[in-house]
């Protein structure tokens, strides 16, 4: 239809006008949209205080409410916790004050309103607000954390458990006790007696870890599923040796075989090998997810709960990754508090296949500030059923016990005093 054939149907001059006035309509039409939300059925309560706790080996956040309600939050990095504790200064101004069932405008006020943005300190600081904030909303339901994320996906989560043995032999051994005990999947890496030496060399490496997976799968037999950790330590031809050698003692995956930087690096050994790969540890939220999903150069995904956003931001990564047949394996090395945060998730997330014990595995796990750590059958985790995130949290205990800071990392070098990666 022309122009004028298009005047003529509505009417000409008369049309015109009216037609003219219509963004002025629209304006009109929009400032009758309600901005107070006081009458609706469910009451706004307001965040009053938010406080981070540092404690022991562990960065806390504690938000409180005008209700009456307190909830609590991991924001542990060990890595950066003091980088955590200043992000969560500098993001306390976007919470108090506001509604705290309001999770998801929350998060995205104190990741959009910020200019600068991303990165592990900023992964975490968020991931500790929004337990907090998931662990509030279900003490206001009444109902644990899990079942506000659509309730139960499954009935139990399966747990590996972490190796440390500074030998072949050592580490086969624990293997063994832990199959005893009923866990189905084991994970390990050599060079830990390496590390110590501030030393690491990449075939020496190669070779150890083939050496520790061959005396481990020898005394687990093959009802014992072998995750082969790597900590992002070998330049990617060297990987591919890794995987060439490892092959015969099926690996349920290779973790974190090269640095995290370059995508493109992971699509060249996905090419080169059909090893299970996973990563993700070091990615902390969706945005550093995406190209890996999409390329779809891994098999797992291990977000960190504590790391990568929170509860509210593992759900959208596991939803990105659901849509390419990408399972999770979240990571967890947390406490009582993260790994409860953790649990919630994986239980609520259909596509996770196994979830890091962290400490709920542990001979004497630290519950000095937070407790209970789930109940563990046969080397799955049961639902926590209290409200929220189903712990308490001891602040008494938490001032008793100083903050002490982490080692530093390793400072590994090569033979000829070159820079390596831990």
């Amino acid at each position: 239809m022309n122009r004028r054939n298009l005047l003529r149907l509505m009417g000409g001059t008369g049309a015109l006008a009216a037609f003219g006035a219509a963004p002025a309509v629209a304006q009109n039409r929009r400032s009758e949209i309600p901005v107070d939300l006081s009458p609706r059925q469910i009451g706004k309560i307001k965040i009053t205080k938010c406080d981070t706790i540092m404690t022991g080996r562990d960065v806390f956040v504690r938000i409180e409410t005008d209700a009456g309600i307190v909830g609590y939050g991991d924001a542990t990095n060990h890595f950066l916790p003091r980088s955590v504790e200043g992000m969560l200064k500098d993001l306390y101004p976007y919470v108090v004050g506001e509604d705290p069932q309001r999770i998801e405008y929350i998060w995205q006020s104190c990741f959009r309103r910020r200019f600068q943005r991303g990165g592990p300190s900023t992964g975490s600081a968020i991931a500790g607000i929004d337990q907090a904030l998931w662990d509030i909303k279900g003490k206001l339901a009444g109902m644990p954390v899990y079942q506000l994320l659509g309730g139960l996906a499954r009935t139990s989560v399966r747990l590996y458990s972490g190796i440390t043995g500074l030998t072949a032999a050592e580490a086969a051994n624990q293997a063994k006790e832990k199959a005893a005990r009923g866990i189905t999947a084991v994970r390990f890496r050599a060079f830990h007696s390496h590390d110590a030496k501030d030393f690491h060399d990449h075939q020496t490496a190669v070779y150890q870890q083939i050496e520790y997976l061959e005396a481990i799968r020898a005394a687990v037999g093959e009802n014992v599923d072998v995750i082969l950790e790597v900590h992002g330590r070998y330049d990617p031809v060297w990987a591919l040796k890794l995987f060439e050698l490892a092959k015969p003692f099926r690996p349920f995956f290779v973790e974190d075989p090269i640095r995290h930087e370059n995508p493109e690096a992971l699509k060249w050994l996905r090419e080169h090998t059909d090893l299970p790969l996973a990563i993700g540890e070091r990615y902390h939220s969706k945005w550093d997810c995406r190209e890996v999903i999409e390329k779809q150069y891994v098999n797992y995904l291990r977000p960190d709960v504590n790391h990568c956003g929170g509860i509210s931001e593992m759900k959208k990564i596991a939803a990105m990754a659901e849509v390419y047949y990408i399972d999770l394996v979240p990571h967890n090395n947390a406490g009582a508090l993260g790994s409860a945060a953790t649990l919630h998730a994986s239980l609520a997330i259909p596509n996770v296949a196994i979830m890091e014990a962290g400490q709920i595995l542990a001979d004497n796990p630290s519950t000095a500030v937070v407790k209970p750590f789930p109940t563990v059958v046969n080397g799955y985790a049961l639902p926590l059923e209290g409200a929220g995130l189903g712990v308490s949290f001891d602040e008494a205990a938490a001032a008793r016990l100083p903050f002490i800071d982490q080692a530093r990392e390793p400072r590994l070098k090569a033979k000829d005093g070159s820079v390596r990666d831990f």
